[in-house]
């Protein structure tokens, strides 16, 4: 297949993957720290990935949930490395949700905090984690779905696991880099198909 081909191949298969969310564990830094191999063909397919980005061909999101978690690195080199990583990815539209403000005055004056929380939507989260996900992947998995995203990239064997119950109740196609690769070079889905509407 030419050159030309598989670019056209790709956008023409991109419009079903128009917006994927990147869980943190498919931040390129955090990839490239693993050696096996099957990590390196994760690798090579998130750079792929990433080079399609670039050229407009997809849309790749995170959002503060995973910055929260890149946060916890203890050391300072991966985390500054996973930041710019995660600075590299587009920011979801719905990141963060205003629940009210906290006020405090004195005779002096006053000052308002906003009360923010990185979820979108509580009652999924607590369905998520009712289901038995952590509390995390519930977060992520929640902010994917609220801000309509197609694929959730991952490498999480425990959301992996569940990926056809994801993509029943949240339309959300679950899929390792490699995976989604495949799919957009050659527009095989292999089994995950979005749920159609009956009538």
């Amino acid at each position: 297949m030419s050159g030309s081909a598989k670019r056209n191949r790709v956008e023409r298969t991109a419009l079903r993957y128009r917006l994927i969310y990147c869980d943190t564990n498919t931040l390129l830094n955090n990839i490239k720290r693993h050696q096996e191999p099957k990590m390196r063909q994760e690798l090579l397919a998130l750079q792929q990935l990433l080079a399609l980005r670039v050229a407009g061909s997809i849309k790749m999101v995170r959002s503060r949930v995973a910055l929260r978690e890149l946060e916890k690195t203890s050391d300072p080199d991966l985390m500054a490395k996973l930041r710019a990583d995660y600075e590299m990815l587009d920011q979801i539209a719905l990141d963060e949700k205003v629940l009210g403000f906290n006020n405090q005055w004195d005779r002096f004056g006053g000052i308002t905090h906003p009360l923010i929380s990185d979820v979108q939507d509580d009652a999924l989260r607590e369905e998520l984690v009712q289901y038995g996900f952590d509390r995390p992947d519930a977060e992520h998995l929640t902010q994917a779905a609220s801000n309509n995203c197609d694929v959730f990239l991952t490498r999480d064997g425990g959301i992996v696991r569940h990926k056809e119950w994801l993509l029943a109740r949240l339309s959300l196609r679950i899929l390792r880099p490699s995976e989604l690769l495949s799919a957009l070079t050659w527009g095989a889905d292999r089994g995950h198909r979005r749920p159609t509407s009956k009538g």
